[in-house]
């Protein structure tokens, strides 16, 4: 995770932290912590993020600048933190379009659904999206993090296709890994594109009914079949 652990000793102290993993957003619950996470996201909203200091997330969080190298070793792990934050409650919603236990019978009404929250999840978010997605072409370690990040809706979506083409309900094609790949790539730039305003602009409702239907037509090759009752 970002973060690297709560700790109750002086944060003068040099802090023994075990190596980070990103496989789940920061921890909540540190005071420090949540004030660093919301004095970044504050300051991202008011200037880009190259433009902003260590010390001033520091300082409008609170906090003194060693404290903010005891939770973070760059401002980039601490962007990638707020990543975390903002694809984990995505992943929370996009996994309801990929239940593998039951068959959905209106799957396109489901995604349809779900990408309407999730436009609404990162335009409440915008700032740390745009940078995070914005900087990772310049640092390594966070654009691991982003593209790790897709992987988490990367996988599910695959086994969601692999069940619909082993029940009949989907043909068999591109392989579903590769198709998955591409589905969740091509909905995140048409993301970030609604969030810059890139031209040609499109309503919100129309752009989650065309990502839908994306998903729909390249999984089933038309409109998939009934749910059996």
């Amino acid at each position: 995770m970002a973060a690297r652990r709560t700790d109750t000793s002086s944060p003068q102290e040099p802090a023994q932290a075990p190596p980070r993993s990103w496989a789940r957003p920061a921890s909540r619950g540190d005071r420090r912590l949540e004030a660093l996470l919301a004095a970044a996201e504050t300051l991202l909203a008011e200037k880009p993020f190259a433009e902003i200091s260590v010390g001033e997330v520091a300082a409008k969080a609170g906090i003194s600048r060693p404290t903010f190298y005891f939770y973070f070793d760059t401002k980039h792990s601490l962007l990638a933190a707020l990543l975390e934050r903002v694809m984990q409650d995505k992943l929370e919603i996009a996994l309801r379009g990929f239940g593998t236990t039951e068959v959905d019978p209106t799957p396109q009404q489901t995604f349809e659904a779900n990408y309407a929250e999730i436009l609404a999840l990162w335009r409440e978010h915008a700032p740390v999206v745009l940078a995070a997605s914005d900087a990772m072409s310049s640092d390594a370690e966070l654009q691991g993090v982003y593209t790790g990040l897709l992987d988490l809706f990367i996988k599910p979506a695959t086994a969601w296709i692999e069940q619909e083409r082993a029940t009949g309900r989907a043909p068999a094609g591109t392989a579903a890994g590769t198709l998955a790949t591409t589905l969740v790539w091509m909905s995140e730039r048409n993301l970030y594109a609604a969030l810059v305003g890139m031209e040609p602009r499109i309503p919100d409702d129309e752009r989650v009914a065309a990502l839908a239907e994306v998903w729909i037509r390249s999984v089933f090759g038309g409109q998939p079949p009934a749910a059996a009752a």
